[in-house]
């Protein structure tokens, strides 16, 4: 965050934990009263705002949630099909079906990154969209430019 004179420096682990700091750029030093909640003036209410507005920005862009509603939002957009939850294990899983026979064609699941990499030690999770499709059509579908915003 660039914002009058202060810098924002955001570091995301490979834990996924988020931290950071901000900066003075007059001074070159932290500015500390980002961290006191009893600090009420309004200028570091404003730095505090920005700070939490680029927080969030990130956790929309990155983060697993983010990218399964934006995966439900392209499909919702596209063929006006909403999911439903059938499994009470996997509260989570979301099933899209053909509204014709209610068979479904896609099932967007949260997995451990673990579970695809063999390195069970990752409980990182990914987005995971599993479609049923004949083998056939899978090179014209991976031209679509849907299906490049999808997994992008």
């Amino acid at each position: 965050m660039k914002s009058a004179n202060f810098l924002a420096k955001i570091r995301i682990s490979s834990a996924g934990k988020v931290s950071g700091n901000v900066y003075d750029l007059d001074t070159g030093e932290e500015y500390l009263l980002l961290r006191v909640e009893s600090n009420t003036g309004s200028f570091s209410a404003v730095v505090k705002t920005e700070y939490r507005t680029i927080l969030q920005d990130i956790a929309g862009k990155c983060f697993i949630k983010a990218q399964a509603d934006r995966i439900k939002d392209e499909i919702k957009a596209c063929y006006g099909d909403e999911p439903d939850f059938p499994f009470k294990k996997f509260p989570d899983y979301a099933v899209f079906r053909n509204p014709q026979n209610r068979k479904w064609y896609g099932l967007l699941m949260a997995v451990p990154l673990g579970k695809l990499t063999g390195d069970e030690k990752d409980q990182q999770e990914a987005a995971v969209l599993n479609l049923k499709l004949a083998e056939e059509k899978l090179p014209a579908l991976l031209k679509k430019a849907v299906f490049s915003r999808l997994i992008t």
